[in-house]
């Protein structure tokens, strides 16, 4: 399998180099680790180059300027637990994405909505607003038994506001509505 080549790429929240090595050795570029733990940043630092493994901030902040990678793949721990959680970590993962950018992640997969794993459904709505899905993978186990079912996901950035984005503001007048944020700001790249 040839992997195309990845000018920068970050992965969070796997807790173990083997990941990170891994990531770069199938795509070079330049790659950077963000770690939960204190202890997991610190055996990962070891492993691997200690100047690309960085803390996470305390509310799930990663720790880079707005737009700076191609690739974010996310571990499926980082999106377990609460649903407020899960989203900032979403929200996180579509400030540091380019336009276009690609959200890798692999989480379990239920048949229903118990709160234990996720569904394709449930997939879908969580990455509505931010991102587009462009694939799902199931491993070939996955269709003889429902023990350790997973699905990895492919989710492309969108380039435009979610739905839920205010549009119009009180004093914005809808011309400026139609535009983007850098062209109202006054600076078209």
């Amino acid at each position: 399998m040839r992997f195309a080549r990845v000018r920068a790429g970050v992965d969070v929240g796997f807790g173990d180099a083997a990941v990170s090595q891994a990531l770069r050795a199938a795509c070079p570029g330049v790659w950077m680790t963000v770690e939960d733990a204190s202890a997991a940043r610190v055996r990962v630092a070891e492993a691997i180059d200690p100047k690309t493994v960085l803390q996470l901030g305390s509310g799930g902040e990663m720790p880079f300027d707005d737009h700076q990678f191609e690739v974010v793949v996310l571990s499926g721990s980082m999106l377990r637990g609460e649903r407020g959680r899960v989203l900032n970590f979403l929200r996180e993962a579509h400030r540091v994405l380019q336009g276009g950018g690609c959200l890798i992640f692999t989480v379990d997969e239920t048949r229903s909505a118990d709160g234990h794993g996720f569904t394709q459904r449930s997939v879908y709505d969580l990455l509505k607003d931010g991102f587009d899905v462009v694939g799902l993978k199931r491993p070939p186990w996955w269709k003889f038994g429902a023990a350790g079912r997973t699905m990895t996901v492919c989710a492309r950035r969108k380039n435009w506001r979610g739905r839920s984005a205010q549009i119009v503001g009180a004093s914005m007048p809808v011309s400026s509505a139609m535009l983007s944020p850098r062209e109202r700001k006054g600076g078209a790249r």
